[in-house]
């Protein structure tokens, strides 16, 4: 029979692990087997957006902004997605990461990300009845300078660069920030889309960018494409560019819609249409 000192010892080798859970901070050697920053708890109160009620905001519950006739109308992107509704938790996570400097949330979050980006690529595979639909390049929201030095980093930029790797598109910074605003989730949704109005500008080398991208696009078909017409002669046919905009958090869709309007006005001189879907950790 084995002493107990000895089956101890062998249950310490043995056993998994103890480990802090990044959501409740609970200490346990059951975390979660597909989050295994959480434990089984936390990961299990995770409030996905698994079914969209607005098909273009990813709003969960009935959504008043989206059903306005102009912005369903003259917005510059196709839809938004978002994995998660910004509920207290949600909240608590976000300021943990984006305000307190917890930078070992960041894998963490480019998970959900991926998850998020998944739901969205198989939305739109059968949308279209398209199933090679992918997007082309991934870009973020961008913050000012003066955010960046006192955060230490972009938190869209880690989430953008997380789902570039699951997709094995390019990560390319299109933007940058022309101007800091006042804080936004203090302000009325009208406030918001006029404090918006020139925030973003196309960042140093942006069309040099876009334009080594978009190089060898000719042999890219879209499933959306006029095949007859292609085929007559009658245009050139020049396949959409499909960039992904990713940010922490839609609320209005203020920013997503001034950083859009922006990433058009760069496309536009190619010739080519720009279709420009934006993914959002959280919807408000």
């Amino acid at each position: 029979m084995l002493s107990i000192p000895l089956f101890e010892q062998l249950y310490a080798l043995l056993a998994p692990p103890v480990s802090s859970c990044l959501g409740c901070g609970k200490q346990t050697r059951h975390m979660s087997e597909k989050f295994t920053e959480l434990c089984p708890d936390c990961a299990g109160a995770i409030p996905w957006i698994k079914a969209p009620r607005c098909p273009i905001c990813g709003r969960g519950i009935g959504c008043p902004d989206c059903t306005r006739g102009d912005w369903a109308v003259e917005r510059s992107f196709v839809l938004n997605r978002s994995a998660v509704l910004y509920d207290e938790r949600m909240r608590e996570w976000l300021g943990q990461y984006k305000y307190r400097g917890r930078e070992s949330l960041a894998p963490l979050f480019g998970k959900m990300m991926i998850q998020a980006y998944n739901r969205l690529e198989q939305e739109m595979r059968d949308s279209w009845q398209d199933p090679s639909w992918r997007i082309d390049a991934v870009t973020c929201v961008p913050v000012s300078p003066s955010r960046l030095l006192e955060r230490g980093f972009n938190q869209a930029e880690h989430l953008a660069e997380a789902v570039a790797g699951r997709t094995g598109a390019a990560y390319i910074p299109l933007l940058e920030r022309s101007r800091d605003t006042e804080k936004q989730s203090l302000k009325s949704r009208s406030e918001r889309l006029k404090d918006m109005k020139k925030v973003f500008v196309p960042g140093p080398g942006a069309a040099d960018q876009l334009n080594q991208l978009m190089e060898g696009f000719e042999s890219r078909r879209d499933g959306r494409q006029n095949i007859a017409q292609a085929q007559m002669g009658q245009n050139r046919y020049k396949p959409r560019l499909r960039l992904l905009l990713v940010d922490d958090i839609y609320t209005t869709g203020s920013t997503i819609g001034a950083c859009a309007e922006q990433l058009q006005t760069l496309v536009c001189p190619s010739g080519r249409e720009a279709e420009i879907y934006s993914l959002t950790w959280a919807r408000s």
